[in-house]
């Protein structure tokens, strides 16, 4: 077909008309832009953004509103990917059609006409790569930093490539380039490689300086306070203290400290009064928008578990859920609730917590803690469950060995309990940190804590291990730990039947000038449990009784579960009994405790039988030398059965429903 001039000016005039209204389109995208008022993860957000796609998909605006809304509403992996679609969208869009605005200038005013594309493109290269390592793609996230890295613009808006770097060589350290092609052959090269980078923090922004100085010298420091920032991490990870601590007084002297951080710094050299002082902090400063990980609430629930404040330690993680939702860290939250709750000695919500944490995918934000250390915890908990479960069975019959169903069961958990703990044995073994990290016993890594590394290596070589934390004694300069490697070393002296040497061991860690009996109760009462099993086995039972009798105050609801055998002297006030109540009584007597009558070198537990509301009650207490343990009541209307084996968990402050 011959094409005419007439044809010619029509083709060219449609042309013109479409890329008229293009660009009619395009003004109209950028003043919705201007009068958007609100945040970019509200609802309004998402209308617009399709809104402006609709007007024109080609232009980066409509990506860049429905990136920054999916970023910030994401809360698990299928989240995070539907973000990288946006992102990706909007970064391409941008590249194509800004590639003058994304070049570096320092000619001022041709940088306030880029400003805005710049500081757009910085940001939506951050949020990419933060949603490539949520998705655990962090080879991809370095690919995407280093596309900011290479347009070297003037200013990043505190988004510094070499700090990004530093964090994922950090944080994937412990993998081979097997798994992350990025990554060196082992831990030391990749947290070398972290450090070089963090090193470059500090030189990053020298040609730079000029103009920071200029015109944003609220951020002219930004560069060195990154750099402050993950050497302070790099070196608590490596225990090198005087550096950290060094590298925290900077931070500090500029407002910049992360009292999260700085309160793991104190937790691993085993002063918790200071780490929980600095969590408390950075609670305080946390408004829990930010859906991460929040290791102030884990960590401070475990020193109140050191402290035998379980309440308290469960408190904080459940106002932590309520803040949180199901967002990331929610796995991590119930993970530490099943540890609140195994400590108090209520293995049924303990199991309820760690199942919630195994059947959560976790997404690890805003910490280094990653994947293996979190399958590693709710394996931990599993394993811990079904050993305890073994010794609920037999505390509460003590007349279980006749019983098949008993005996079934028992078998059951033991069965299910080796097979747990071949799993974390062999994965230990396997760990290339486990040196760094569970041997050291506290770490900044480490957030499986002293009583269960034991429970993890105590059936391994004591020989091994003796030596380990002999050695460690002599070059470990964390004073306040020394006691727990002591402790480590008694109690594997008492595996292997060394009682002279384990009490040796034991009674060092009471006379060591740092034990706190306050914050280590929980440290104290295995003191005491060791001790009162070694003194058993010499049968020096003065000894043994008086250990049994500090285990008892300084951590009771660890008893019910231990080896050992509690005393008790046992009153009731009602002078008859229903058959009912003659049942309950004989089910409490039945229970694995050694009754004992009018000495009072033991707790005296008396009950007496009430009515409430029509409601039979029992009434409880336990006396001590004059002063009350515990007391309370049990209503039995919504008790089922064996209410006297809930009395004598209530005996030790284990309260079961």
């Amino acid at each position: 077909m011959k094409i005419t001039n007439i044809n010619i000016v029509v083709l060219f005039g449609l042309f013109f008309l479409g890329a008229f209204n293009a660009h009619a389109q395009r003004i109209e995208i950028d003043r919705l832009e201007r009068e958007f008022r609100g945040s970019y993860s509200g609802r309004k957000a998402y209308e617009l953004s399709q809104k402006m796609i609709q007007l024109d998909s080609t232009y980066y605006v409509g990506h860049f509103f429905e990136a920054n809304y999916r970023y910030e509403r994401a809360s698990d992996k299928r989240g995070y990917e539907a973000a990288i679609k946006s992102l990706e969208k909007a970064v391409a869009l941008l590249e194509k059609d800004f590639p003058r605005k994304l070049r570096r200038t320092t000619e001022i005013q041709a940088y306030i006409d880029s400003y805005q594309y710049q500081r757009k493109y910085a940001f939506l290269i951050y949020f990419l790569a933060k949603c490539y390592e949520y998705v655990d793609k962090p080879s991809q996230a370095i690919k995407v930093v280093r596309r900011l890295q290479n347009r070297d613009f003037v200013f990043n808006f505190g988004i510094s490539p070499y700090s990004h770097i530093s964090w994922i060589y950090l944080r994937n350290r412990m993998y081979s380039p097997e798994k992350y092609d990025f990554l060196k052959p082992n831990i030391e090269e990749n947290l070398e490689i972290a450090s070089r980078f963090a090193d470059s923090i500090k030189t990053s922004d020298k040609h730079n300086q000029w103009f920071l100085n200029t015109y944003w010298p609220d951020f002219a420091n930004d560069a060195l306070l990154s750099y402050y920032h993950y050497k302070n991490i790099i070196y608590s990870h490596q225990i090198k203290l005087d550096s950290a601590e060094y590298f925290s007084e900077q931070l500090r002297r500029y407002d910049r400290l992360s009292h999260n951080n700085y309160g793991n710094l104190q937790f691993i050299q085993a002063k918790f009064t200071e780490a929980e002082d600095s969590y408390e902090t950075a609670r305080q400063n946390d408004d829990y928008i930010q859906k991460d990980i929040k290791e102030f609430d884990y960590m401070q629930s475990a020193i109140k578990i050191f402290q035998n404040d379980l309440p308290s330690a469960k408190s904080i993680v459940e106002n932590s859920i309520k803040n949180l939702g199901n967002a990331p860290g929610f796995g991590w939250n119930n993970i530490a609730l099943s540890r609140a709750y195994y400590y108090s000695g209520d293995l049924k919500k303990s199991k309820e917590f760690r199942d919630k944490a195994a059947n959560f995918k976790e997404i690890h934000v805003g910490s280094t803690w990653g994947e293996v250390a979190y399958d590693r915890n709710t394996l931990l908990f599993k394993y811990l469950y079904h050993k305890k479960s073994i010794s609920d069975i037999t505390f509460r019959d003590k007349s279980y060995w006749y019983k098949p169903k008993k005996l079934y069961d028992i078998s059951k958990h033991h069965f299910k309990q080796e097979n747990a703990h071949l799993l974390l044995t062999s994965e230990l073994s396997a760990d290339p940190e486990r040196f760094i990290g569970y041997y050291n016993l506290f770490a900044s890594e480490n957030n499986i804590f002293f009583d269960e590394i034991w429970e993890l290596i105590k059936y391994f070589n004591s020989d091994y291990f003796i030596k380990i934390f002999k050695d460690k004694l002599q070059e470990d300069e964390r004073e306040r730990v020394h006691k727990y490697f002591n402790y480590f070393i008694a109690q594997f002296h008492l595996e292997d039947g060394d009682y002279d040497l384990a009490i040796k061991e034991f009674e060092r860690v009471l006379e060591d000038d740092y034990l706190d009996e306050t914050n280590e109760k929980l440290l104290i009462a295995r003191i005491h449990e060791g001790l009162s099993k070694a003194y058993e086995e010499k049968e020096n039972m003065v000894a043994a009784n008086d250990n049994l009798m500090a285990f008892y105050m300084n951590f009771p609801q660890l008893l019910p579960y231990s080896d050992l055998k509690m005393k008790f002297n046992f009153k009731v006030a009602n002078k008859t009994l229903t058959p009912e109540q003659e049942k309950i009584v004989e089910d409490l007597k039945d229970c694995n405790i050694e009754w004992v009558e009018n000495d009072l070198n033991w707790p005296t537990l008396s009950i007496n039988f009430t009515k409430n509301d029509k409601n039979q009650v029992i009434d409880y207490q336990v006396e001590v030398a004059n002063d009350i343990k515990f007391e309370g009541n049990l209503d039995l209307a919504n008790i089922e059965e064996h209410p006297g084996q809930l009395i004598a968990f209530r005996a030790f402050g284990i309260e079961l429903e």
